[in-house]
């Protein structure tokens, strides 16, 4: 009888690669994928380890994109590759598995968008350097934003990159390296006198800038009436039509004929579209007749061509700063930005009594951050409690 061959089998040897969980089979010269993960038995809580495997990949990134799908990841796990945007992608997964408020990831995503206009969201996290960082935060500054809003920019760049590292996407946390930079979000803000406002008004009659052949001034001086009477917001306003305006015959009190602007968007100059308000709120707000004159007389000029639903002011918020601030300069007075006449209204309410659920719907803001932002604005007023306990 004839001895009976057998046929040896080549021992399979799989060989590392950069990424964990991939590897290059030596025997097919194709990769392999495994993939570790854990079950937990309900009943008993016990824990059980388990590997799923995928062979016979053909390239290192489809391995590794095979891989990122076993994981349920959506972008490349690689330190050298990850970004500001996949960072802002596993952070939003994060937020929505431990039922973050839609308002915080909403507010989170605007805080991207704000990096966006000074740093590539696709830049890879790695190349990201101290000196870049700092730049970053004076330009947000040099761009017009409040300090709570730098503070809030800053803190969402960190935020991002700490997700990154916390979950294993980076080898060594830049955030650790980098010294914090000196942002005061308790600054207190200057209210702006109604003689101030008079003056800012007078540059503007005085003065005239042309474009298109239209005199803009005007309107210049109407936005500053309206941030400064209203409250509102620079991007509600901009975004603000003529059949916002809306008036009234009669008030509840009895004043003859009045007017209310309607408040219920925003504009974004970053991707100049219309968007909600924040927090989504909107809101009605009762309008003194010196911000209805000079809307009267804006609105009639434009009605002579123009339709009741086209924008007011068809311009970029850092136009806006730009020139108001040069109409402090030219005045003598401080380069006051956008957000201190929200500041002055809203201060000038709490001071003139006005009850707190009022000027949160007149405000946009939640009563709690009235409260955390003007507490100053409550301070020695013992006396009121006093009175009131008194009769």
């Amino acid at each position: 009888m004839g001895t009976k061959k057998v046929k040896s089998v080549k021992k399979v040897q799989r060989i590392k690669t950069k990424q964990p969980g991939v590897y290059k089979n030596s025997v097919t010269n194709k990769y392999d994928v495994k993939y570790c993960y854990t079950i937990v038995d309900m009943a008993t809580s016990k824990r059980k380890y388990m590997q799923k495997w995928c062979y016979g990949i053909n390239s290192y990134k489809d391995a590794v994109s095979t891989l990122n799908e076993l994981k349920g990841a959506k972008f490349k796990p690689s330190s050298k590759e990850i970004t500001l945007k996949d960072a802002f992608e596993l952070w939003k997964e994060k937020a929505i598995a431990n039922q973050y408020s839609m308002i915080t990831i909403r507010n989170t995503s605007q805080q991207c968008d704000m990096l966006a206009k000074f740093i590539s969201l696709d830049i890879p996290i790695i190349l990201i350097t101290e000196e870049m960082y700092f730049r970053l935060i004076a330009q947000c500054r040099d761009y017009g934003y409040s300090e709570e809003t730098v503070w809030n920019i800053n803190a969402c760049l960190r935020k991002l990159i700490n997700v990154a590292y916390k979950n294993r996407y980076l080898s060594e946390n830049p955030v650790d390296f980098w010294d914090s930079p000196r942002i005061s979000t308790g600054i207190k803000r200057n209210v702006i006198t109604k003689e101030e406002l008079e003056k800012i008004n007078e540059y503007f009659d005085e003065n005239c800038f042309y474009r298109v052949g239209e005199n803009h001034y005007p309107k210049y001086k109407l936005l500053v009436n309206l941030l400064y009477f209203t409250g509102m917001r620079i991007g509600e306003v901009i975004a603000l039509v003529y059949s916002d305006f809306e008036t009234y015959s009669k008030t509840p009190r009895g004043k003859e004929k009045y007017m209310r602007v309607n408040v219920n968007k925003s504009y974004n100059s970053a991707y100049r579209l219309l968007k909600g308000t924040k927090n989504d709120k909107t809101r009605k707000i009762p309008l003194p007749e010196v911000v209805i004159t000079l809307f009267n007389e804006i609105k009639n000029e434009h009605l002579r061509g123009g339709d009741l639903n086209d924008r007011i002011f068809d311009w970029q918020h850092n136009a806006c700063t730009v020139m108001i601030q040069k109409a402090c300069r030219e005045k003598g007075l401080r380069e006051y930005t956008c957000h201190d006449f929200r500041h002055t209204y809203i201060s000038r309410l709490i001071r003139s009594g006005v009850p707190i659920p009022v000027i949160e719907a007149v405000s946009g803001d939640t009563q709690a951050t009235i409260f955390k932002r003007y507490s100053h604005m409550f301070q020695g007023d013992e006396e009121l409690v006093l009175i009131a306990m008194d009769n």
